[in-house]
């Protein structure tokens, strides 16, 4: 999947959890950190390709992204299940790192990012590359399985631009209508 498919997925797979786990009070520090978490962990897992998304939203990204490219093959250990656990372990110690007075439910955006971060391994799996789930184990493993594999997604093509991303949009969407009256308690005073 691209960047922009990974991103609006993340962001609402990330956002649906918050709003359907946390009790709706008022709290945009959460809200707005979630949105973040979201965002920047449905791209995370690309950090292994210069030309990713996420490498031109942090500073200075695109210089870093051209360092480490040379260094680690695209879909490696980012898109398994080892990168997922270092990750995360990461992310948790940041997150909590934040001081309370921020008013940041640490829980809640810890597992919007988690969230996100499976998504873009979920979106990647019904590609015709499909990930390494197992790594170092070399096999890449997609949805659904061989023999019915032809079946998957090609990256970038006509079905992901005509048809997954405007349904993914089109779930964001729905979700922010449907959840409208939560997110005014946990936006506005």
């Amino acid at each position: 999947m691209t960047g922009k498919t990974h991103q609006i997925i993340g962001i609402g797979l990330g956002l649906g959890t918050y709003l359907t786990t946390a009790a709706p009070n008022y709290n945009p520090a959460t809200f707005a950190a979630v949105l973040v978490v979201s965002s920047l962990g449905s791209l995370l897992p690309d950090l292994d390709r210069a030309s990713a998304q996420i490498w031109q939203q942090i500073p200075l990204g695109r210089y870093a992204g051209q360092v480490v490219d040379p260094f680690i093959a695209h879909r490696n250990f980012s898109h398994s299940i080892v990168g997922t656990a270092l990750f995360g372990w990461g992310v948790h110690y940041l997150i909590f790192l934040a001081p309370s007075y921020w008013g940041i439910d640490h829980i809640a955006v810890f597992n919007a990012f988690l969230i996100a971060y499976i998504s873009h391994l979920l979106a990647d799996s019904v590609t015709v590359q499909g990930i390494p789930l197992l790594f170092p184990y070399k096999r890449m493993f997609g949805i659904p399985p061989q023999p019915f594999h032809g079946a998957r997604i090609v990256t970038g093509k006509w079905f992901e631009s005509l048809i997954v991303f405007p349904l993914v949009n089109l779930g964001l969407l729905l979700l922010i209508v449907h959840n409208l009256p939560e997110i005014k308690v946990i936006l506005l005073k």
